[in-house]
């Protein structure tokens, strides 16, 4: 009986949270499985990447960052090696006109202030369409295209950090409050 109800506890958190806890170090290329930096090197020819161990509530996750014709291009996969999607920044206003208006409208409805911090386009979809995308080319198959909107905003009086995404059609899929922590370990 108590084997059920912390499987119960721990689901339902998954299902309301609304905090983003995360915590990431970085770790060698040896730490990386195989399958991953094998993707990075056919993706780029950057010769810089750092690789990064991501910790949340959701589970673990590796990171490769590289910069690429002026862009931060966040590559995540699970602990397999097997992509999970492509991160790049992007400025607020390259979104489409009429999905960047969309979105502000969204937000608008939530906050009573807000300011933009930090914008990257997510694309998911399978490797080898991902790595098209990530050379300039047309992609064989469909994928997603997601943005992850960072914001300063104020709510109720309070002013916080959030991490919102949004679809291809501007609906908001995701909204967690940042938080902050300076503890080595995490606390769900």
């Amino acid at each position: 009986m108590r084997i059920l109800f912390v499987i119960l506890f721990f689901s339902a958190q998954g299902l309301y949270a609304q905090d983003k806890v995360e915590r990431e170090y970085k770790i060698k290329p040896s730490e990386v499985p195989a399958k991953a930096l094998d993707f990075i090197k056919e993706s780029f020819s950057e010769k810089k990447v750092n690789w990064y161990m991501e910790q949340s509530a959701s589970g673990k996750s590796i990171e490769a960052k590289i910069r690429k014709d002026d862009r931060l291009y966040s590559s995540e996969f699970d602990t397999l090696g097997n992509i999970q999607d492509i991160e790049v920044t992007v400025n607020f206003k390259e979104i489409p006109e009429a999905l960047r208006h969309i979105i502000e409208r969204n937000i608008g409805e939530q906050f009573s202030r807000f300011k933009v911090q930090k914008v990257q386009k997510q694309w998911i979809g399978k490797a080898a369409d991902l790595q098209s995308l990530i050379k300039g080319d047309k992609p064989k198959a469909k994928y997603k295209t997601n943005y992850e909107i960072v914001i300063t905003g104020r709510k109720d009086k309070h002013r916080d950090e959030y991490e919102l995404l949004f679809n291809e059609d501007g609906a908001l899929i995701r909204q967690q409050k940042i938080i902050e922590s300076n503890q080595q370990h995490l606390i769900f």
